[in-house]
Order: structure tokens, then sequence, then C-alpha cells
């Protein structure tokens, strides 16, 4: 019996429920005959193309014998039952000779995820360049198996086909999964804990770098997708266990694993793939039945590719077949030996085999008898190779991923032009085109066997010092184009070396590495672990770069004040306000007034600048302004004025002063190099340009222009989306979340909380999240909130001020101190107000006394605000000021207090503050 994941099928007046095996026309339910259900389910499965009537049967039959005419008396049933031709509308469609299908517009309700009806779901499948052959019916099988069970395991020998296979029934069953399928490859990692954060990183999602699983599952837990976990053989155990989790706390996720041993779990489904079918040994020499066989068309299919010459004689069959039989059959086999077929022709390339295969008969006696014959096909295509080609295939196995061809020569230590075309065309290195640029790359296994013959040879190290020394360049140009190249474009072309950079950083801080170049090479990383968000990934890298500087007493103040830097930044965004993380600012700060550099002092100013914000020291803040204006003083560098007009933009805010911090915003904006990225971004992590329209939308606000103000506050977190993760927090929470609320848009803050929350949590910015969480409590509490439960106030300072404007319960006791003493300007009329506001609410129905008091309160707020000439806060107490004076009988004075204040509103008469004057105005007339 059929089964199916979709929730409904639609089509015509009908609907088919899979899972309950319904089929309704209208709201009538139609019998159908448990075949005919099946029929039409294995048609809709396969909506849109022609399904073989043998497929057909094999699904709706599977250990039956079943002719021709069953399968038409059924399908006669079914079209029957569908009205199929009456009033024109067809939907099944015989082709003569080929098969059925349902070609009729088809739509899909009740999906988990939203979208369009009959969208591409997403995935991540790498594109395969050559057709899959001989794998039809195990193809078949497994897609019915994934409507039944959640674990398959494609287990077989290397080089037999698994990730083609897996990649191929993927696509088939595509459109089964709302949150599509995530291909996930194992085979650049090296280590157990590696795993999770593989899968991490195919998801788009940032873990902690110790326990990455939390996220992972609550990531993964609501979502209806197809995981393929690809080569997970040398990660067997880690697999599993990634494997047995993901199963057990996400239940609508499916997986599908490719491995040279099962992964032995209790649901695991086990698929043996089996060597392409070959000519039995006692089979006829029929030329034309020999063809048809699937590992005699692969290699033929193959040979002419590599050579246009190639034209397989009905005489020479036999040869073929019988270099097929020797390969086992195994595609990677067969395609190594084709890949030389214009050197030697075909009876000598069976020749060589026969000599190769006599050397290599006896393997381990506990190996599989395939593995070995593989091993064998390595050996005898290794053995072909002259000197040259063997010294740059071993140098080349040091790369983890896709590489250009001067990445292979710098790697290899010579022009490698000839000989890299020489190996591609044996079918050693795999050619890839993306737009204008070539990439070349080691199959996995061809890859672990040059790996292999490098260890064993002499010449690791220096391979190995070459490739770390080549992944320093490359980072350097990396971060060089990042300032000029469009982030999308920038990630695609780049994103990808990030495994490269980790081995050679790795390989640097080993036994047999280099201290020195290590540390080098964690600094030069610094902007693509930053601008691919894995923040908490490169915190650790950056922390045990300084363990080895200080264990190695390597004496590098330069290098070391960087490390603190990168440090602070990132323990502030990870982990948030921590006393390492201020010993790290202070220390890197430290070590950069002692050089004449006028960049790392910059930088080091900048990053003490962002300490005193996040600790609310506005004062402090302000004196590393001057300092960094007096550093620009000597210099002729406009990206520092840059920087330097947006920290002063910031410090004009939260002084109060509004109208000169949106005119340094707007200048920064509207400058002619405003719009690239500047050079202190990796400094000041976050984008300037998502910053500086977030300090701009909330200044609108305060100028009491709300409607400009949230409009600008979504372009922020719309560009925000463009950058690493810390920018969209940064957007979201400094900005556009307190903007909604302001202008009382409960529900689009809301939505951009779980952003924050979701965001912060797919990159591991646990200081982003405590952000996120606060907000949350903040709604959920709503009026009824009457103390709010700051994590730490300590931990919190820049937060006090800020929920405070917010919400009553945070208009506590430190929140007025701080306005009290003049150490938050900006807020201080809300929080005046606010606990005025709070009091009132106290005070009993005849307590003159203390509503008088009250009232005295919001006049010296009211005063403030004026003084700041901040419309947002003038509005808020005038109506509050008045809604007292009404209280106390006096509505002339009420009115007197409110109305010119409203008046100056333009914008904004569908926002909380506006409507609420206007209504206490209508009171008071």
């Amino acid at each position: 019996m059929i089964n199916s994941p979709v929730p409904a099928y639609v089509f015509g007046p009908f609907r088919l429920l899979p899972l309950e095996r319904l089929l309704f026309e209208g709201d009538r339910a139609l019998r159908l005959g448990s075949r005919a259900m099946d029929l039409l389910l294995a048609l809709l499965e396969r909506a849109g193309d022609i399904v073989d009537k043998h497929e057909l049967v094999a699904i709706v039959w599977p250990n039956a014998v079943v002719d021709d005419a069953t399968l038409r008396v059924h399908l006669a049933a079914l079209r029957k039952a569908l009205g199929d031709g009456r009033d024109g509308q067809r939907y099944i469609t015989t082709i003569p000779g080929r098969g059925y299908g349902f070609l009729a517009p088809l739509a899909h309700t009740g999906r988990p995820a939203s979208g369009a009806a009959g969208a591409e779901p997403r995935h991540n499948l790498p594109v395969m360049l050559t057709r899959m052959l001989g794998r039809a019916e195990v193809l078949q099988t497994m897609a019915n198996q994934l409507l039944q069970l959640r674990l398959l395991c494609i287990a077989g020998p290397g080089g037999i086909g698994k990730t083609t296979l897996a990649v191929g029934l993927a696509t088939r069953v595509l459109r089964r999964y709302a949150d599509g399928v995530c291909f996930v490859d194992l085979s650049p990692l090296d280590e157990d804990r590696l795993v999770p954060l593989a899968l991490a990183t195919a998801l788009g999602v940032a873990v902690p770098a110790g326990d990455a699983m939390p996220v992972l599952l609550a990531y993964l837990r609501p979502r209806h997708m197809l995981l393929v976990l690809d080569n997970c053989e040398h990660v067997i155990g880690a697999a599993a266990t990634l494997a047995d989790a993901l199963l057990k706390g996400a239940p609508l996720l499916h997986l599908l694993a490719t491995s040279r041993e099962p992964l032995r779990l209790s649901s695991e489904q086990l698929q043996r793939l089996p060597a392409l079918e070959l000519p039995p040994a006692d089979a006829v020499s029929d030329a034309a039945a020999l063809r048809h066989f699937a590992a005699v068309q692969l290699f033929c299919e193959r040979c002419a590719a590599v050579d246009d010459a190639f034209v397989l004689a009905d005489a020479d069959v036999p040869v073929v077949v019988d270099i097929c039989r020797r390969l086992d059959g195994i595609p990677l086999a067969l395609e190594l030996a084709a890949g030389r077929i214009g050197h030697f022709g075909l009876h000598e390339l069976r020749r060589q085999l026969d000599d190769r295969f006599r050397l290599l008969t006896r393997g381990a006696r506990n190996m599989p008898l395939r593995h070995q014959t593989l091993r064998a096909t390595l050996d005898w295509s290794y053995g072909l190779l002259d000197a040259q080609e063997r010294q740059v295939l071993q140098a080349l196995s040091v790369f983890k991923s896709r590489f250009r061809l001067e990445s292979a020569s710098a790697v290899a230590g010579c022009d490698v032009f000839d000989t890299l075309a020489d190996l591609a065309a044996k079918s050693l290195v795999s050619i890839e085109f993306c737009r204008q640029h070539v990439y070349y790359r080691l199959l996995d296994t061809t890859r672990a066997y040059a790996g292999a013959q490098l260890s064993a040879g002499g010449d690791a190290g220096a391979v190995l010092l070459r490739h770390a020394r080549h992944c320093l360049g490359l980072a350097g140009r990396i971060a060089a184009d990042w300032a000029s190249m469009p982030p999308a474009q920038w990630s695609a072309r780049y994103g990808r070396h990030v495994d490269d950079l980790r081995a050679a950083i790795d390989w640097a801080f080993g036994e047999e590495g280099d201290v020195a170049l290590g540390v080098a090479l964690t600094l030069a990383a610094q902007t693509l672990f930053y601008q691919l968000s894995l923040m908490d990934e490169y915190r650790v890298r950056v922390e045990r770069a300084l363990e080895r500087m200080a264990a190695h007493a390597v004496d590098d103040p330069d290098s070391e004040m960087q490390l603190h830097a990168s440090q602070a930044h990132l323990l502030l965004h990870t982990q948030g306000i921590t006393g390492t993380m201020l010993r790290s600012f202070q220390r890197g700060y430290a070590l950069a007034m002692r050089t004449d550099d006028g960049s790392r002092r910059a930088e080091a100013i900048c990053g003490m600048w962002i300490c005193s914000l996040k600790l609310a020291d506005f004062q402090r803040a302000d004196s590393y302004v001057t300092e960094l204006a007096i550093l620009c003083d000597t210099r002729d560098d406009t990206a520092m004025r840059l920087v330097l007009a947006r920290m002063r933009s910031v410090g004009e805010y939260v002084q109060g002063r509004y109208a000169q911090s949106a005119a340094l915003a707007r200048m920064v904006l509207a400058h002619p190099e405003g719009a690239a990225q500047l050079g202190f971004n990796n400094a000041l992590l976050a984008d300037h340009q998502v910053c500086l329209r977030g300090t701009l939308a909330r200044c609108l606000w305060m100028q009491g222009r709300p409607d400009d103000a949230l409009a600008l506050a979504r372009e922020a977190v719309t560009v925000g989306f463009e950058h690493n993760g810390v920018t969209l927090c940064v957007a979201l929470a400094i900005n556009a979340i307190p903007v909604a609320l302001w202008c009382g848009q409960r529900e689009l803050a809301h939505a951009w909380i779980c952003l924050l929350c979701e965001h912060a949590a797919r990159y591991g910015l646990l200081y982003w999240s405590a952000w996120g969480a606060a907000y949350q409590r903040l709604l959920d509490g709503g009026e009824a909130l009457t103390q709010f439960p700051w994590p730490s106030v300590r931990s919190w300072p820049i937060q006090v001020d800020l929920m405070a404007t917010l919400h009553d319960a945070a208009a506590d006791s430190q929140a007025l101190r701080r306005a009290r003493m003049g150490l938050a300007p900006w807020s201080a009329p809300e929080v005046l107000r606010r606990d005025a506001h709070h009091r009132w609410r106290a005070l009993a129905h005849d307590d003159a006394a203390g509503l008088e008091a009250v009232r005295v309160q919001l006049e010296e707020a009211l005063q403030l605000a004026r003084g700041q000439q901040v419309p947002g806060w003038e509005l808020r107490c005038a109506t509050s000021l008045a809604a007292v004076l009404q209280a106390q009988g006096r509505a002339v004075a009420a009115h007197a207090v409110l109305a010119p204040v409203h008046a100056g509103y333009r914008q904004g008469r569908e926002t909380t503050d506006v409507m609420a004057a206007a209504a206490l105005l209508a009171q008071l007339a």
C-alpha cells in the first residue's frame, strides 16, 4: 500500500488525502479500490512525468506477476471514478509504447511551510554533469521506501556511485518535502566533532562550537525536509550519533545517508548498492545484447567523452566486457580506465589491467573484496602516471575543496598547466565551470589515495607548508575583495574556501607546523569567518592562537593586539559582557597605543568605544571619539573619517542631540565612498550602512516623523540580510524593534523579535539571543508586568536605558538613577514620564498630594523633552501631563499643554501616541 507525506493533492474538483487514502469530489467521498488508489498515488507522485507501465506494475503489485490487461482494467476503473474525458477534462494520459502520466494542473494544500502551490522546494543538491546509468530499479525502490521509512542508508565500496544515486533519489522525491532537501558533504571533515558543524553550515545555521545539537534540533524540529548525509564512512560514529539524535528530535525529518558501512541504527533501512550490471560469465557472444548491460554502456559512454574517435566495433565488444568484469562494474573504476583509452586503445588497456591485477590480488583478508578491487584500480591508475604527474597529484590531495589553476601551481611548487590538464583527461581531476572561471576538484577516493601516497613519501611537510602559505595569501585576497564585491557574489566565490583555511590553521598549530604562520592565518581568515557568521568557531580559533603564542613565547605585539581585539568582539556577540571580554578590549587597546600604526590605533579606539557603549558609559565613549578625531587630524584617510562620523552620530544621539546625529548619519550615507565596505568594518563588525540607517530611523522618530522612521527601519532590516549575522541582529535589536514599539506596531515588533531570536540562535550569538528574550518577555508581560526580569543589570546597562522607554516596569530605580544623574540623556524624559505614570497608577483615588507630585515630575519630563527639541518624547509627556491635569479638574490647562504639541505632528496619524493624544483632546474639547 502506498502512502505519501504530502497532506493533500488538489486537481479539478477532486481532493485526495494520501495518508487517509480518501478521495473527495467536492464534499462527497468517492469509493476507490485499493489498486486504483495506489495507481493514482503513483501517478500523482510523478505528476508531469510519463511513468513506464512496468514501473507502475512494480509499484502497485510489488510481489506479484501481473499482465498488461490487469493494469489496464484498474486504470479504466480509476478513469471512470475521475470522470476522465467528461466535459473535455483529461487527467490521465496514455503514451503508446512509453507508459502513463498525470498531466493535469495539480496543487498541494496543507504544507507545513507557506509558498506558492507547485513552487520548487529549496535544495542545495550538487549538479550531476553525467547521466546515471543502470540505477532505475533501485532508484524507484528507494523512492517507494522513503514513503514509509525515515532513514535510508546507501552502502557500498568507494566509487560505486553512492553519491550519484543519493542525488538522483533526492531530486526524484524533492517535491514531497515542503522544506526541501539539504545536502551535507562530510568528505572534507577529519574530526568527528565537525559533523554537526558541517550540517549547520549546509543549513545556514550557526551553532556553538561546543554543543551544536540543541540549536540544530530546535531549527529542524518543525521542518519537513530530507537531509542527505554524504560520505559518512570516515566519521561513521559521529554520523550515526547525529542521525539518531535528529530522528528522535525532529519527527518530520527524513534522512538519506551514503557510507561504505552501515550506520547500524535500529531504524536504518540498508540499501547495499551493487556494481553495475555485468554480462554473466557464460553469456553468449551476442554483441547487440552485450551492449545493453549498464557497465558496458557506462564504459563506452565515458570513452566517447574523452576520445572523439572512439567507436565500439562488434568485434571489440568482448574486450570491453572483459574490462568491465575485471573492474567489477564499479563506476569509478570504469571511468578511470576509460580516461586512458585515447592513449592505450582497448586491447593494451586490457593488458595493463591484467598486469596490475596480478600484482594486487592478495589484499588483507579482513578487507571487503570490492575495496581491494578499487584499491587495485587506483594503484593501476597511479602507476600509469609519470613522476611529475604523481608529484602534482599528491600535492593536490591537500585541497579540501575545489581550487583554481594558480592555486594548484602554488601548492605543487611548479607550473602545473599541462600536468593538470593530463590529470583531468585521465579522470583523476574533475573540472567544474562556474561562470567565467574554471575550477578543479579531486574525487574523494582519489584525494584519499593521493594523500596516503603523500604521507608515505618525504614531501608532505613541504607541501603542507606551501598550502598554508597559499591559504594565507588567499585569505588576504578574500578580505580585499570583500571591500569591493557585492556580498552575495563574494560569498558564492569564496565561501567554500573555509575548509582549506581550517585545514591550514590546524596544520600550522600541529606538531609539524609553524605557530607564527598559524597566527597569521588565523588573523587573515577573520573576514571570511566573520562574513560567513562563523563567530563561535572563530572565537575558539582566536583563543587557540593566543594560547599557542603564549606557549611558544612568540613575541609579536601587533598580532597579539589584533587577536585580543577579535577575541573581545567575538566574546561580546557570542557570550555577552564578561570580564574576559573587557580585559581583551583593554589589552588590545594597550598594545595598539604602543605602536605608530594609525590603522591599528584606530581599530583599538573603535573597540573601546563599542565597549563603552555596551556598558552605557557615554562620557567615556565620547572620550574615545575625541581620541579618534585627534588621530584623524594627522592622517588623510577617508574611511577613518567616515567611521569617526558614524561614531559621532551615535554619540550625538545618546546625548539627546538628534538633529546633529541625523545630519552626521545622512552625511556618511550620502558620501561617494559611503556605499563601499569600509576598512574598519571588521573592527566594528556590523555594517556601517545598516547601522547608520538604524540610527537615522531612531532620530526621525524622536523628531516627530514616525512614518519615515518606520520606513527607514524596514530598510535597515532589509539591507541587514545582505551582511553577516551580527549586522542584522544590531539592526533589529538596537533600532528596528524599538522604533516599531514606539510607533505602536506591536505585531511588526513581534515579527522582528521572532526574526532576531531565530537569527541569533542560527549564528550562535548569545548576546543578541538575550536581547530577543528580553523583548519577548516585555511583550508577553503586557500591562500586568510590574517588575522587569533583568538577566543581570551589571551586564545589561545599555538595555536598562532602552527597555525603560518601552515599558513602565523597566523604568525602575536603576533607570531612574541614570536619568537623574545625566548618565542617559537620550532616554531621560521618557524614563521620568514612565516613572511618574507608574507612581500615578499606584496612588489611592483621593491622594491629591500624590497626584500633584506626579504632575510636577511630568512637568519636569516635558520641559526636558522641550529642551532637547524631541517631539517624540514631548508628545508622550504632554499627553500624560494633560491626563493628570484632567484628573485634577483643570481641563483648560490640559488642552493648552497638549494641543500645540499634537498640532505639530504632520505624520503618524495612525500611531499609538498620536491617536492617544487626539482621543484625549476630544475629551477635553
